[in-house]
């Protein structure tokens, strides 16, 4: 068995790091491609270095900051190294541009091949999300990542009726896995206790709000930037809670050309490294979020959850009732926070139980 696993994003080194362990530890044959999606230290590098995943094998630079370049470049590179290499399987993680770059070179691998047996098995690990709204890139990604791929490991049943709905489950291998996701919490929920990130910023244990925000929707336009950061501010000020904002790259280039007038309860900081996030996010009274993923950590930890954004795909987070979706309204967040304010959340494993790698490992190595 050999095994290519295209990567860049902090998501997919976090998220694909139980796996990678496993591999090195069972001693398979596995090597690593990095497109540099992330090419930001902070955001990509020290992630790599912190879950001891070893040195891509090939590093392409293909800059994120151009959507068509990075997809040319990428695409044409990973499928000229899996000539090279001819590995059994390809893995990819998410609905990133990178999990897409590599799926489709896959695909167009396989494509050129007449014999099965040298055709390459594409693996999509987190598949079956929707959120159902076309206007976000990483609906459409995840859609034609799940199309392209042989094993679709999904997070949950709700997932998996998902791509039943769509017709997806004639001719591929669909299992039930949970998120890897799960696998890191719990390997590293014990050391938040010991991390002093809180006296840092001076914040109290569950006294203080936590924001992160980075989607292009939610950022990218200026205007709505500034309202929502304002309505933020204006939140604080009403519940007398200071706000923690680590910056996204994305987002910080934007908020330096807003020129917003000094904020009282937002305090903004750099990207954190993943122990200092972890305590930051398991000791916030709620946190504000537009990302997918924080759904649903925020989810496992047992916080409560405002997300800023129109729809979702991580919808069993809604039916469990630990996550708010308010879209940018400001009197739906203030009504979302006066309830969530008072309420208390317990830990779930809705999105997995910390064995899923394990689970991901056994099924490859059967087939």
């Amino acid at each position: 068995m050999k095994i290519c696993i295209v990567l860049s994003t902090r998501p997919e080194i976090i998220k694909l790091a139980s796996l990678i362990t496993i591999l090195k530890k069972k001693k398979i044959n596995f090597f690593l491609i990095n497109t540099n999606q992330h090419y930001i230290k902070i955001m990509s590098k020290v992630f790599f270095k912190f879950f001891n995943v070893p040195k891509p094998k090939y590093n392409i630079k293909a800059s994120g900051s151009r959507y068509d370049s990075f997809f040319s470049k990428s695409i044409g590179s990973i499928e000229k190294i899996l000539y090279k290499e001819k590995p059994n399987y390809l893995i990819v993680q998410g609905d990133t541009n990178t999990a897409l770059a590599g799926s489709f070179a896959a695909s167009i691998f396989n494509r050129k091949q007449f014999v099965d047996k040298e055709k390459i098995n594409i693996v999509h690990i987190e598949a079956g999300l929707r959120s159902f709204d076309e206007k976000m890139p990483e609906e459409i990604n995840r859609k034609i990542i799940d199309q392209l791929s042989n094993y679709l490991f999904v997070p949950t049943k709700f997932d998996f009726n998902n791509l039943k709905n769509e017709r997806l489950t004639v001719n591929k291998k669909i299992f039930i896995v949970g998120n890897t996701v799960s696998d890191m919490i719990k390997k590293y929920k014990a050391s938040t206790a010991k991390n002093s990130i809180l006296n840092k910023f001076k914040l109290i244990k569950k006294k203080y709000f936590l924001i992160t925000l980075h989607r292009p929707e939610t950022v990218d336009n200026p205007i709505k930037l500034n309202k929502l950061i304002l309505d933020l501010e204006k939140i604080g000020k009403k519940f007398d809670f200071n706000f923690l904002f680590p910056v996204h790259p994305r987002t910080e280039k934007i908020i330096k050309k807003l020129k917003i007038k000094k904020l009282r309860f937002i305090k903004i900081a750099k990207p954190l490294e993943f122990i200092n996030f972890l305590t930051i996010m398991k000791n916030s009274k709620i946190i504000f979020t537009d990302s997918g993923g924080i759904q649903e950590e925020a989810s496992l930890l047992g916080v409560p959850c405002i997300t800023i954004r129109e729809s979702t795909e991580r919808q069993l987070s809604l039916v469990n009732r630990n996550n708010i979706l308010t879209g940018y309204n400001y009197k739906k967040i203030f009504k979302a926070v006066t309830y969530l304010n008072k309420k208390k959340i317990t830990p779930s494993k809705i999105f997995g139980d910390g064995m899923v790698a394990d689970r991901i490992f056994n099924i490859l190595k059967k087939y």
